[in-house]
């Protein structure tokens, strides 16, 4: 008995000492296949690059790097939000880049990043604003604004954007903005305080407007024309009107023209990085 139970026991030794090898090379299997989906997925990044596709790129060179993290895939990750004139995501993605030990024991990647940062910082929007009062509450694109006082810079990406002042017992104040990549915007805003007509117009009824009598106590209304009738029932005022708007709406025309023609075609540094410039290819 004594003898089968050595038996047993130096027979399960034996091959747990067979089966131990195998499992190193499974584990290295399932990490041969991450790294090739990694690698195939990075190279249809740079296929959707080449051919100016950067959303599908940026979304095939993410797959990528959740797979196996690799410092060209961080860098083509940032590339791509560069091109999407999303310099801010960028910037975010470009600083795993440089934090990445194989980067910073390289000058050539160190060098690459560096030439990416400056076009990522020259594609961000600066604004600066000049609030009274001094405690309210700033909305970008209906996200709070953290930082308080009267001063405030606000960088943001190129684009369309909205911006609401509040604060309790002044009127609320919305300003919509285009903003070119790289450019500087100023704006000085004074919150007005709330009034009684503010509030009226804010919803209250309007108070009703009295007629005329066309005798006095008499309580009944003119029926015929009358020489002395308000401007405004006029004919002749709302071509003058009419004429006016045409010529303000072919002034704002033309300012607009004028300022998207004056500013620079790329930002601040007046230049467009191309897709082979800037993508890196070897995975």
């Amino acid at each position: 008995m004594v003898r089968l139970i050595y038996f047993v026991s130096a027979l399960s030794l034996a091959c747990c000492l067979q089966a131990a090898p195998w499992l190193p090379s499974a584990a290295a299997q399932i990490e041969g296949t991450r790294h090739e989906r990694a690698r195939d997925l990075f190279k249809e990044g740079i296929a959707l690059a080449k051919s100016e596709r950067w959303t599908e790129a940026l979304s095939a060179f993410r797959d990528s790097a959740k797979l196996f993290p690799r410092p060209s895939t961080l860098y083509n990750i940032a590339n791509a939000l560069y091109r999407l004139d999303r310099p801010l995501e960028g910037l975010v993605e470009l600083d795993k880049y440089e934090g990445m030990s194989e980067v910073l024991i390289d000058s050539a990647a160190r060098e690459r990043g560096a030439k990416l940062r400056k076009l990522l910082e020259g594609a961000v929007v600066e604004i600066r604003l000049a609030i009274t009062p001094a405690a309210a509450d700033v909305f970008i694109d209906e996200q709070p604004f953290a930082y308080a006082g009267p001063d405030r810079a606000i960088r943001l990406d190129p684009g369309n954007h909205a911006i609401r002042i509040s604060h309790a017992g002044y009127q609320t104040a919305v300003r919509e903005l285009q903003a070119e990549p790289g450019s500087q915007l100023a704006q000085t805003i004074a919150l007005q305080p709330h009034t009684r007509s503010s509030r009226r117009a804010a919803g209250a009824p309007a108070p009703s407007v009295a007629l005329e009598p066309d005798q006095p106590g008499t309580g009944t209304t003119r029926t015929g024309q009358d020489d002395r009738k308000r401007f405004v029932k006029r004919p002749g005022f709302w071509v003058l009107i009419g004429v006016i708007a045409a010529a303000g709406v072919g002034a704002g025309v033309a300012v607009a023209l004028t300022r998207k023609d004056d500013g620079a075609p790329c930002g601040t540094t007046g230049t467009c990085a191309t897709t082979q410039g800037l993508t890196v290819t070897s995975f």
